[in-house]
C-alpha cells in the first residue's frame, strides 16, 4: 500500500503544497516570515476545527487562517495571515502588503490562547460600526465607525466576535462589529 506522502513525493510535490493554507503562501514570503518571526509557523488548514472547516469550504474558503485581498488600494495582492506559535498556545496577526519592490511584513499583535476557532476574512469596502452588544470605549487604533472605499478584513473566532481592520493612510484602525 502506498501512502499519501508516498504518492506526492512521486508526483514531485512537496506535502507541504498538499495543505490549501501553504498554497497560498508564497515560498519567497514563506521565508520573510521564518525569519521575522522565528517563534511562529505558516498556519496549516488542520489548525481549525473541522466543521468550522467544512462549512467554509463549502463557501468557498480552504484556509481560515489567511485572507486575501487588496488590503491598500494599489491593485495588488494583499493578506492578513494568523501565525500559530511553534510550540501553540499562542498567534500573530500579521499583514502582508504586496509591492513593487516586495513584502511589506506587518504584525497588529500576538495573544495567549488557541488557533482552533480563529479566522480571517475579506472584509468589503462600506460602513462598519461598532456592535450594540457594549458601549464604545476609545482606544488606540480603535474607532466607533470606520467608512472605508477599498478591502479591509475581519479577525475574530467563528460564530462569536469580530474585528475589521482597514488601512487608514499608514495606521491600522478596526472596529469592534461583531459580539
Amino acid at each position: 500500500m502506498i501512502s499519501l506522502i508516498s504518492l506526492l513525493m512521486a508526483a514531485g510535490v512537496d506535502a507541504a503544497i498538499a495543505d490549501p493554507c501553504a498554497a497560498l503562501v508564497p515560498q519567497d514570503l514563506a521565508r520573510k516570515l521564518e525569519i521575522r518571526f522565528p517563534d511562529s509557523r505558516l498556519p496549516r488548514a488542520t489548525d481549525s476545527d473541522e466543521e468550522n472547516r467544512q462549512f467554509a469550504a463549502e463557501k468557498g474558503n480552504a484556509c481560515l487562517s489567511i485572507a486575501r485581498g487588496d488590503l491598500d488600494g494599489d491593485g495588488r495582492p494583499d493578506m492578513a495571515l494568523i501565525l500559530p506559535a511553534k510550540n501553540g498556545g499562542e498567534y500573530r496577526l500579521v499583514v502582508v502588503l504586496g509591492g513593487s519592490g516586495g513584502f511589506d511584513v506587518q504584525e497588529l499583535g500576538s495573544w495567549k490562547g488557541s488557533v482552533r476557532t480563529l479566522y480571517v476574512d475579506v472584509a468589503p469596502p462600506g460602513t462598519y460600526h461598532h456592535t450594540e452588544a457594549y458601549p464604545f470605549r476609545p482606544a488606540p487604533g480603535v474607532a466607533e465607525t470606520i467608512v472605508s472605499q477599498r478591502q479591509g478584513f475581519y479577525f475574530g473566532q467563528v460564530e462569536s466576535a469580530a474585528d475589521a481592520y482597514f488601512l487608514d493612510h499608514t495606521q491600522w484602525r478596526r472596529v469592534h462589529v461583531l459580539d
